[in-house]
């Protein structure tokens, strides 16, 4: 676009109080890296904004970003405030795209933007199903009421867009999750030991099985921790390492005695959060997401960047990465046993687990380099204007 005019684009969210999550990880992803040169990038919170790296100039080019609450409060007449802000902003900054990247923050953007001309705004559809909330519900309702489109971040979540808020398929983009250079290259780069891990007595041949994902009911451990039991009968030397933030104390007290009762407690290290999982995923013999929903998975995609084996729920987008019997494993979901077995066989066959684990890494990497990924969105922004 050399000597033509940057394209305006506004980036829009809720809150951004992480970059852990998915839907935070791919914001920071984009504001860091859709070129500078081509578009002029502005970025505002509307609720609650606790980043560690406020001042970076690589995620926020124009400073701290406004966030709307504390201009304005909260409820409802804030939220009409917040409208009547955004509209001006728009208008001033002659913004021509709003990517919004949660539902409250679409409808908002939605309607402040529904007067002004040339303005297109852009929603998120990235999970199948699993957040049905009667709010989210309406507002996605309210949402096509406006000219709005999607971007989906698999196949699966723009048919789950389709059937559960009939929202036009020709609307919905489907631009997949990317591979971030820079995070894989930091992670590896920060690679830990196994005697780093708080494992006492951990012996070269113990085995490790992994699984990152957010300590939530969601994510579904308690299939996990069933399927140790069996995996422990058949090789014993194994440990768990469940790395992932808890969301709440009252879930992870539930998975401890459910631990307990399988026999498996010994066995089992919650880790918690880790800033970047590539520091840890090269060590497991074995990687895991044992998950009710998935649209498309940042963990699962790492654990191929990392080479390592995968079983996942067949669930989602989650087949869209890993290739069954190729790169991994896909198994039914809440299936303690099917799940157990996978796992044993790549425990027992070290060779054939480092083949499928290269070819876990070859896949991902040509079908969603980083670079790959960047042209689509920035193809796609060109094309709605």
């Amino acid at each position: 676009m050399t000597g033509m005019e940057p394209i305006r684009i506004l980036y829009i969210i809720d809150t951004l109080n992480t970059s852990r999550g998915g839907s935070e990880q791919h914001l920071v992803w984009l504001l860091k890296n859709i070129p500078a040169a081509d578009f002029d990038k502005h970025f505002i919170i509307l609720s609650h904004f606790g980043h560690p790296e406020t001042f970076d100039p690589a995620i926020f080019p124009k400073g701290a970003p406004p966030v709307l609450s504390r201009q304005f409060g909260f409820g409802k007449i804030a939220w009409f405030k917040q409208v009547g802000f955004l509209r001006r902003y728009i208008k001033e900054n002659r913004i021509q795209i709003v990517q919004a990247f949660n539902s409250v923050a679409e409808l908002t953007a939605a309607v402040a933007a529904c007067t002004v001309r040339n303005c297109q705004v852009v929603g998120n559809r990235r999970n199948c199903g699993y957040d049905r909330r009667k709010i989210i519900r309406r507002i996605h309702w309210a949402e096509n009421f406006f000219s709005m489109r999607y971007i989906a971040n698999s196949e699966a979540a723009r048919q789950t867009a389709f059937q559960n808020d009939k929202t036009p398929l020709n609307a919905i983009e489907v631009i997949r999750n990317p591979i971030s250079f820079e995070r894989v290259q930091t992670g590896f780069a920060e690679q830990m030991k196994r005697e780093e891990l708080p494992i006492p007595n951990l012996k070269p041949e113990d085995k490790l099985v992994g699984m990152v994902a957010t300590v939530r009911p969601i994510k579904d451990y308690p299939t996990l921790v069933r399927a140790a039991k069996t995996v422990l009968r058949s090789v014993p030397n194994v440990y768990f390492l469940c790395v992932g933030e808890y969301q709440g104390t009252e879930h992870i007290a539930e998975l401890n005695e459910l631990a307990e009762q399988e026999d498996v407690a010994d066995r089992f290290i919650w880790y918690g959060g880790i800033d970047n999982p590539l520091k840890i995923v090269p060590l497991f013999d074995a990687a895991v997401l044992s998950t009710h929903s998935e649209s498309f998975s940042n963990a699962v995609l790492e654990y191929a960047v990392a080479e390592r084996p995968i079983i996942v729920s067949d669930v989602g987008g989650l087949g869209e990465i890993v290739q069954d019997g190729k790169s991994g494993f896909i198994v039914p979901p809440e299936n303690p046993a099917a799940l157990a077995e996978k796992i044993v066989w790549f425990l027992q066959n070290p060779e054939a687990a480092a083949e499928f684990g290269r070819n876990a890494g070859a896949f991902v990497r040509e079908r969603y380099d980083e670079q790959k990924i960047l042209r689509q969105y920035t193809n796609y922004y060109r094309q709605i204007i």
